[in-house]
């Protein structure tokens, strides 16, 4: 399943002065089964190829794995497959950004530190291509998530994080597996009436001076014009496999088959 790169692609490879962008997220890896977790698993692997063949620059919206919680020796069991994939990528050159989202929260320095990704835990402000970019998991963007921010404050607290990890491994994960089942069923109920809320929050972010939004979280991808900004979600990695591509400044949103 492993794919080899050459190092320094980057070097090799003419590209316009402002190589491309690929966003995705949401694979929550960990969350189907076995055939669907195949399935998922083999199409990151082509698509970082892809990724490195292209020089282009990936950025994973958060919630690439249902459930990630790291032990000072111990982290959760996933096929080494993505992993693997992503550190040969790094390795090659491919910068490769993980924003943490409401899955993988409690990531410490592994991902760093191993696979050579640059983590945001938080909100991301950047220009790329001329455009100034907002980028978020968007958990918590929908006024309506009041309750949640606050769970949000206390589950990423540095207490919080101490209790749960004097919990047995094995019960923690069987615990966090239920509450992640939970927290994903619940999103995907949320009437589709729910996403106006992220419209109008994704216009006030363009009103206060971005050219675009880029979130993830709900599972629904778009590319939209707000008035002369961008207003995208990359949809998930688990059904309909798409990702946005940014170059020469448009977005375009696909699916990698």
């Amino acid at each position: 399943m492993a794919v080899r790169f050459a190092p320094a692609y980057h070097a090799s490879l003419p590209m316009a002065t402002d190589p491309p962008i690929l966003l995705f997220s949401d694979a929550h890896f960990g969350a189907h089964l076995p055939t669907q977790e195949a399935e998922k698993t083999r199409r990151f692997v082509s698509f970082l190829h892809h990724a490195h063949e292209l020089g282009a620059e990936v950025f994973f919206l958060g919630d690439l794995f249902d459930f990630w919680f790291e032990y000072k020796h111990w982290i959760p069991k996933h096929d080494v497959a993505i992993t693997a994939a992503i550190r040969e990528f790094t390795t090659a050159g491919g910068t490769f950004h993980l924003l943490i989202g409401n899955h993988d929260c409690w990531a410490r320095d592994y991902f760093e530190k191993a696979l050579g990704m640059t983590v945001h835990r938080d909100d991301v402000t950047m220009v790329r291509q001329g455009l100034r970019l907002f980028m978020s998991h968007g958990d918590g963007k929908a006024p309506s998530d009041r309750g949640y921010r606050l769970l949000r404050r206390v589950l990423r607290s540095r207490l919080s994080i101490w209790l749960y990890r004097q919990i047995p491994a094995d019960w923690a994960f069987r615990l966090a597996n239920f509450s992640s089942g939970r927290s994903r069923e619940l999103t995907q109920r949320r009437p589709k009436e729910f996403l106006g809320e992220y419209d109008d929050a994704c216009a006030k972010i363009l009103q206060s001076g971005f050219d675009a939004v880029v979130l993830g979280h709900v599972h629904e991808s778009w590319v939209k014009r707000v008035g002369s900004g961008w207003s995208v979600n990359t949809g998930d990695w688990y059904e309909s496999f798409g990702y946005v591509v940014l170059e020469n400044g448009e977005f375009r949103a696909d699916t990698w088959h």
